[in-house]
């Protein structure tokens, strides 16, 4: 699973609208749409149930959240600590 889409799934999780989700990430709803259904088969679930206005979040969809946020939240933890060396190195 490749982490920008996790953080796709999240936003979309949040707002419930591919369009609106689409336009806070700064890409097309059809490239969203296809990052959350190339998750749904990898992991082999239904993350969301969609209508034509809203979606919401399958049981399974409802599970990954804390997961997912745990993973971005690792990642920018991670990120932030690697700058963080950087600097001190920099400053020798």
């Amino acid at each position: 699973m490749k982490l920008h889409h996790i953080r796709e799934f999240l936003v979309l999780s949040q707002v419930k609208n591919y369009n609106v989700a689409a336009e806070h990430l700064f890409m097309s709803q059809p490239t969203l749409s296809r990052h959350i259904k190339e998750m749904e088969s990898e992991l082999g679930v239904s993350l969301f149930d969609r209508s034509t206005r809203r979606v919401e979040l399958t049981e399974s969809g409802a599970f990954l959240v804390p997961y997912a946020k745990r993973i971005v939240s690792a990642e920018d933890q991670f990120m932030e600590g690697l700058a963080n060396r950087r600097k001190a190195a920099e400053r020798g």
